[in-house]
């Protein structure tokens, strides 16, 4: 398939080299060319600077023959833009958009867009190992199903969070804070400070 991923953070390099790694075509638009930095050597994709909702920047990362676009940015007004104009201008047949507030994804389903809520998913993990019911999150998304887990050790603190160790085939995917705000792992350098939890990923099937 022929896929564009829209953001450039920690979530959009994650997906769009597993993506490569399963053989198809992918495009990663980024405001940002900096952060083209992020991509590891075995990524063989395309990369495209520009304002991602620039139609001549997404043309030319492909978006007329698109098969599924994704927007990962961490702001979830540019992300709604994008999925907008790629299902009603292009009529790209698979959408995605990753909606960091909660409140706002229940809006952004009633107008037909696939949404993906790390904040709710986050929030639910956490919850089952508060209460003791399970340490574990499962999700869909496709024919996929990623399951979450949540965990914290003190001897993290003070460590990066690059530097925090994670099971095979485990990917770190935020941090959970103490005051109840969840961050995405977007900033690797971020230091870990007492009582934050861990939030990992890995695809089960």
């Amino acid at each position: 398939m022929n896929i564009i991923i829209i953001g450039c953070g920690q979530v959009g390099v994650r997906i769009a080299v597993a993506l490569c790694k399963l053989g198809h075509d992918v495009a990663i638009v980024s405001r940002n060319a900096d952060e083209f930095d992020n991509l590891p050597d075995e990524f063989d994709g395309i990369t495209i600077a520009g304002i991602p909702m620039d139609l001549d920047v997404l043309e030319s990362a492909g978006i007329v023959a698109c098969d599924a676009l994704a927007a990962v940015t961490p702001d979830d007004n540019l992300n709604i833009v994008i999925s907008q104009i790629a299902r009603e201008v292009y009529h790209v047949p698979n959408v995605v958009t990753r909606v960091l507030d909660p409140t706002r994804e229940d809006v952004f389903e009633e107008i037909g867009l696939k949404t993906v809520c790390p904040t709710k998913l986050t929030a639910s993990s956490l919850l089952n190992v508060i209460l003791g019911d399970n340490s574990h999150e499962k999700a869909i998304f496709g024919a996929h199903t990623a399951q979450f887990s949540v965990r914290n050790d003190k001897r993290w603190i003070g460590r990066k969070v690059s530097q925090i160790p994670a099971y095979d085939n485990e990917l770190i995917y935020g941090v959970y804070n103490s005051s109840g705000s969840f961050e995405v792992a977007n900033n690797l350098d971020r230091i870990v400070e007492e009582n934050d939890s861990i939030v990992f990923s890995s695809v089960i099937d």
